[in-house]
């Protein structure tokens, strides 16, 4: 038997049991407070959820064929689908340290450049937080009563969101536009940073701001494409932000439509400034504080592993059954070249 083969296939099944292994411990430990909710939803509920779900797959799907589609017209809305998926299991899996590089992976198998496919994840980005800032900005003027009402300060925390979103799309754009910004960033980080390490960590930031460059220059030469992306990011929010409501109306029929979608657009930029009180993450920290003032303590909690449900563990799931299906599908095939050569 060819020994190169031999090995491949060794390690690709070494490889595949760590996978299985990693996927239980994460279900096990850190899903298991999600899964114990849906044995208590009822059918309706959980079929809608899953459906809004899914829903907001498709949309993200169309957005990063939008996108990735300028560099690859065959790129289709089912691979853009795919991408998400298999992006947010091994975020999952490699505890959020993966992500970006299993989703340039993806876009090259894809028949993407490295390049291409790092400034298609980049402005994947980039497009998801304006979507997010303009909802926000939106639901600050109509419902800015029901955040000061729950969190003292809340309109500063919602402002200090936007604008921390802003200043970190403001310097990709500025830094990707502009050649002059980009190499005096990296001269000044070369003054400042002096060891190996902090200095590899520049050079891969620069590589991912030239390839972002690249990206946006010709993604916007393409103006349908960028409204296309716009309009895909909003509505994929409003599924997101849909959810709440859908989740806690059967319980309460009076609750406020625009209040709940407020606060979860609240939720999403204070969240994401905040630090983790006490291990919990930013976002269920917020989510629970503002909710309860409307639900209870109790029904927000639930209601947020249902959000997490739709919007975290369903792409997840997905994308572990497309990654398991793939590495099983490779080990078939390296299991009959390695029956061939002995054979031969």
């Amino acid at each position: 038997m060819n020994l190169s083969i031999n090995r491949k296939l060794i390690l690709n099944i070494l490889l595949f049991v760590v996978m299985i292994g990693v996927i239980i411990f994460v279900i096990r430990d850190s899903l298991s407070d999600i899964f114990t909710e849906l044995g208590r939803t009822s059918l309706p509920v959980l079929l809608g959820v899953t459906g809004l779900g899914l829903l907001s797959q498709v949309i993200e799907g169309y957005t990063i064929k939008n996108i990735a589609g300028e560099f690859n017209p065959d790129f289709t809305v089912r691979d853009g689908f795919f991408a998400s998926a298999y992006a947010t299991f091994y975020r999952v899996v490699t505890f959020g340290t993966g992500s970006i590089v299993s989703e340039v992976i993806y876009y090259h198998k894809k028949d993407l450049r490295y390049s291409e496919g790092t400034g298609t994840s980049a402005l994947r980005m980039v497009t998801y937080k304006i979507a997010l800032m303009i909802w926000a900005l939106f639901f600050l003027v109509v419902k800015s009563n029901a955040i000061q009402a729950h969190i003292a300060n809340g309109i500063f925390l919602v402002l200090a969101g936007i604008l921390v979103t802003l200043l970190i799309i403001s310097a990709l754009l500025v830094l990707s536009l502009n050649i002059n910004a980009q190499v005096l960033l990296v001269i000044i980080c070369n003054r400042l940073f002096k060891t190996q390490k902090l200095r590899n960590i520049v050079d891969q930031v620069n590589n991912q701001v030239y390839s972002l460059r690249g990206a946006i220059k010709t993604f916007i030469q393409d103006r349908s494409a960028v409204l296309r992306v716009f309009c895909s990011n909003m509505a994929k929010l409003v599924v997101w932000y849909s959810l709440p409501f859908f989740i806690l109306v059967k319980d309460y029929p009076d609750i406020d439509l625009w209040l709940t979608v407020a606060l979860i657009s609240f939720t999403v930029i204070i969240g994401g400034i905040l630090p983790a009180p006490g291990g919990i993450g930013g976002f269920e920290f917020v989510y629970v504080l503002l909710f309860r003032h409307v639900v209870g303590k109790v029904d927000a909690v639930s209601s947020l592993l249902l959000y997490r449900y739709a919007t975290y563990l369903l792409p997840f799931l997905i994308g572990m059954i497309y990654v398991l299906f793939n590495k099983q599908r490779q080990i078939n095939h390296e299991i009959k070249e390695a029956k061939k050569e002995v054979n031969d």
